[in-house]
C-alpha cells in the first residue's frame, strides 16, 4: 500500500506555487511549472483573485514492481476565484506517480496529443441530397450548455470516448442543443453520429468541424465572428495551437466573466469554466490561432449572455 499522506503533502506543496509560496519541487517538470506561472499571470491580467486551490486525488490503478509502487490517478483541481462574486474553475488531469521507500521518484501527466491522424484531414465531401436525420430547427443554448456542464468531467456511455475527445464532446453538446445531423453514411460528409464505430469526421475531429461549421446549410447555421467578445453561451471556439493551419481542439462557451470574456468547457483535458485563451495550457504556443463560431439559434429572442 502507498502512503496517501505523502501524496497529499506533495499536492499541497504543488498548490502553494499558485500563491508564490514554497519552492518548486524537482518533481514538477519545467513545462508544468511554466503553465502554473502562466495561469497566475492570467489571473493577474484579468484582475481575478485566486482565493484557494483544492485538489481531489482518485486512484485508478496501483501496482508494485521491484519495490517501486506505481500509481495511476486522476487529479481533480478546483480553483476558487473572485472578481466581484466568487466562482470556481475546474480541471481533471490523468497522472502517474512512482514511489520507493516513502519517496516520490516522479510525478508526470499522461501526454495529451491534440494532433490529427492522416485520414482526419481528408477533404470533406459534398453531402448532395442527403436528408437531415433528427432534431428540430432551433438551437437551444440552455440545453447545450446544460449538457456541457453535466458531462464536462464524465463520459456519457451513449457515445464513445476517445483519447482526443474534445470534438466528440462538443458534438454531443450541439446535438443536445437540437442541432440536426446530416450527411450519413459518408464519413467525410456533413455532421452525424450513428454508433460507437460510425460517425462523420466532423463529429469527432476539430479540423473537420472547423471546415464544416461555416459551410453548413440547413442542418446548422454558424457564422464566424472576429472576436471572442461576440460569442454567446453555447457558441464554439476552435484552436490551432501551433498556428500551422491544422486545427487541434474545440471548446464550448458556458459562462462569461465580469469582463464579458468567455469561460469554456472541454474534454481531453477535462475543463470547466476555463478562460477561453488556453494561455495556461501545456499546448499553448505563441503562434496559437482561434476561430470563433456563433451558432444561429433560430429564435427571435436575443442570444443568452
Amino acid at each position: 500500500m502507498f502512503n496517501r499522506d505523502l501524496l497529499e503533502r506533495y499536492l499541497k506543496e504543488r498548490f502553494q506555487l499558485y500563491f508564490g509560496e514554497g519552492q518548486r519541487s524537482h518533481l514538477i517538470q519545467e513545462q508544468e511549472y511554466q503553465t502554473i506561472q502562466r495561469k497566475v499571470e492570467l489571473y493577474n491580467k484579468r484582475n481575478v483573485s485566486l482565493v484557494k486551490v483544492y485538489g481531489n486525488l482518485e486512484v485508478s490503478n496501483l501496482w508494485s514492481e521491484n519495490d517501486i509502487t506505481y500509481i495511476n490517478y486522476t487529479l481533480h483541481t478546483r480553483y476558487f476565484l473572485k472578481q466581484t462574486d466568487l466562482y470556481f474553475e475546474e480541471d481533471q488531469e490523468e497522472r502517474q506517480m512512482a514511489i520507493e521507500k516513502e519517496a516520490i521518484l516522479y510525478d508526470i501527466a499522461f501526454p495529451v496529443d491534440y494532433h490529427l491522424e492522416p485520414f482526419e484531414v481528408e477533404e470533406e465531401e459534398d453531402i448532395g441530397e442527403s436528408e437531415s436525420i433528427d432534431r428540430n430547427s432551433g438551437y437551444n443554448r440552455f440545453n447545450a450548455v446544460k449538457y456541457a456542464e453535466t458531462w464536462w468531467d464524465g463520459h456519457n456511455k451513449e457515445y464513445p470516448l476517445y483519447a482526443n475527445d474534445c470534438t466528440n464532446f462538443i458534438s454531443q453538446c450541439l446535438r443536445a442543443g437540437g442541432v440536426k445531423m446530416v450527411g450519413m453514411p459518408k464519413p467525410g460528409a456533413g455532421w452525424w453520429y450513428r454508433n460507437h464505430s460510425n460517425s462523420s469526421y466532423s463529429w469527432r475531429v476539430a479540423h473537420a468541424l472547423r471546415r464544416f461549421l461555416p459551410n453548413a446549410k440547413s442542418e446548422i447555421k454558424a457564422e464566424e465572428v472576429s472576436s471572442q467578445m461576440q460569442l454567446s453561451l453555447g457558441d464554439i471556439i476552435i484552436y490551432d495551437f501551433e498556428g500551422d493551419g491544422v486545427w487541434n481542439h474545440c471548446t464550448m462557451v458556458v459562462a462569461k466573466d465580469e469582463n464579458g470574456e468567455p469561460l469554456v468547457n472541454a474534454h481531453t483535458v477535462n475543463s470547466r469554466k476555463r478562460y477561453w485563451s488556453y494561455y495556461d495550457s501545456t499546448a499553448f504556443t505563441e503562434n496559437i490561432k482561434y476561430k470563433f463560431f456563433h451558432i444561429i439559434d433560430g429564435f427571435s429572442n436575443p442570444p443568452m449572455e
